[in-house]
């Protein structure tokens, strides 16, 4: 594997697992270990204080090599699979449980093993019992009292090496056990690190064809999980940028040919003039059209260089109190050449007299401006625009109604785009909505206010709303 997510996932949690393993063995066995040697230490002390009640008799009466002592220490030390031994009030050993123990009679045992069976403590050791033992032993010994007066001691040696020996088969199944189950946590890490790391692979396999401008890339992940939320977002994505390519190549089409038309014009009418065929009494007129056609190429531009200076925050906004009855009104005034050359009706509904709002004076001009040009522009001659005021919830909602074809859905959900072309068959909307709508909806946004469009079987309206002073 390279060196990638998967394998630093198989590293770092292999590692874990090993460790966390290797503890939990360690423990295990220490507890085990633990378990066991207690249960003897507590046979051992048993024994020992059997042994002791019946020595007691024994060394009070000073014959510690009686048959029947030494027949009951071997029987024990077959039993316990222990040496016994059984000193005097000397420390001296007197008895012992096995015939290849007898060496060890006539010695004394430390003055401080004997110290603590004198003052009537029970002794627990591990060790060789300084160097009488030939291996390392589990050592307990308990004093012998008679009539209140200390008369030696029983010393019970069990081997630290059988105690462990008698349990080894279940050490070795423990060890098994927890090497099985590491190998089944790595076979399940595995499958886990590469059920998380092959759709992260190929989302940035997706990433690099998309980075490549091919927008029409897919990912099919089900994982149910996070990571198949992640390819869905990553879809989702990739078809937003597919989208947004499509626009922009729509929108480099159709400024090319707003721009194209009125260039194309200056041209020829220009050339028209220079090379003579638009005779000298009609030069004015034609000068004129080029004059139009001048100041549209402006406007175009100038439109551009506005809508994008509002998207990237750089316009101020100050808000102040208005009467907006009183801003309808002159906006009316200054289309009243429109509406009369169309003959057009148009009624102003306001719900009182005057109705002050919290807005930024030009902005909120721009927006009427932009939507009663697009009102006058769209409706057929002898048509209907209605301008109506409401308010609700703390807002004044203005709506601008004008007759006209009926649009579709889609087409309403696209009014807000860029030179976007209305449909083509449906007569006074195929030349388009240029970019006056979406500068009223990059406003209405900067506004922090609320804008929609929607249709009727023979009108289109649009709503905004405004903050109420």
């Amino acid at each position: 594997m390279r060196n990638s997510i998967q394998k630093k996932l198989f590293i770092t949690y292999g590692v874990a697992i090993i460790i966390g393993f290797a503890i939990l063995a360690l423990s295990l066995l220490r507890i085990f270990d633990q378990y066991f040697i207690e249960n003897r230490k507590e046979l051992l002390h048993e024994q020992g204080r059997k042994v002791a009640r019946e020595a007691a008799t024994v060394l009070y009466l000073g014959n510690p090599n009686s048959r029947s002592l030494i027949s009951d220490l071997q029987v024990l030390d077959k039993f316990l699979d222990a040496h016994i031994w059984v000193v005097n009030n000397e420390g001296i050993i007197v008895a012992v449980s096995g015939s290849n123990e007898e060496r060890l009679l006539g010695r004394q045992i430390k003055s401080e093993k004997l110290d603590s069976l004198t003052k009537g403590d029970s002794i627990e050791a591990r060790g060789n019992f300084d160097g009488m033992l030939g291996e390392s032993s589990l050592t307990v010994g308990y004093p012998v009292f008679v009539n209140n007066r200390f008369s030696g001691g029983v010393l019970v040696h069990a081997s630290l090496f059988e105690i462990q020996k008698n349990f080894k088969e279940i050490y070795r199944l423990t060890l098994w056990a927890i090497l099985i189950s590491v190998a089944i946590a790595y076979g399940i890490l595995y499958i886990q690190i590469r059920r998380i790391s092959n759709p992260l692979r190929e989302i940035s396999g997706a990433a690099k064809v998309i980075a490549g401008g091919e927008f029409h890339k897919r990912l099919s992940i089900n994982t149910g999980d996070e990571i198949e939320e992640l390819g869905n977002s990553f879809n989702n994505m990739a078809e937003s940028l597919e989208k947004i390519e499509e626009n922009r190549r729509n929108l480099i089409a159709n400024i090319s040919h707003d721009l194209r038309s009125p260039m194309t014009s200056i041209r020829g009418f220009i050339e028209g003039i220079i090379d003579g065929t638009i005779t000298e009494d009609k030069r004015g007129h034609y000068l004129n059209i080029v004059l139009d056609e001048s100041n549209r190429l402006i406007k175009i531009t100038n439109e551009l260089l506005e809508l994008g200076n509002m998207q990237q925050g750089r316009i101020e906004i100050n808000k102040e109190p208005l009467e907006l009855n009183e801003a309808i009104r002159r906006k009316l005034i200054a289309y009243e050449k429109g509406i009369t050359e169309k003959k057009l009706d148009v009624v102003f509904s306001m719900f009182e007299e005057k109705t002050l709002v919290l807005s930024d004076r030009g902005l909120l001009e721009r927006v009427l401006s932009n939507l009663m040009d697009n009102a006058v522009k769209f409706t057929p001659e002898k048509g209907s625009i209605e301008i109506r005021t409401s308010e609700k919830e703390g807002r004044i909602e203005v709506e601008i109604t004008n007759t006209g074809d009926s649009i579709s859905s889609d087409e309403l959900n696209r009014v807000w785009e860029r030179f976007h072309k209305g449909d083509a068959s449906r007569g006074i909307y195929k030349g388009g909505y240029g970019l006056g709508l979406a500068i009223v909806k990059e406003i209405i946004s900067q506004l922090e206010e609320n804008i929609w469009v929607s249709g009727g079987e023979d009108s289109v309206k649009f709503t905004f709303t405004i903050k109420k002073a």
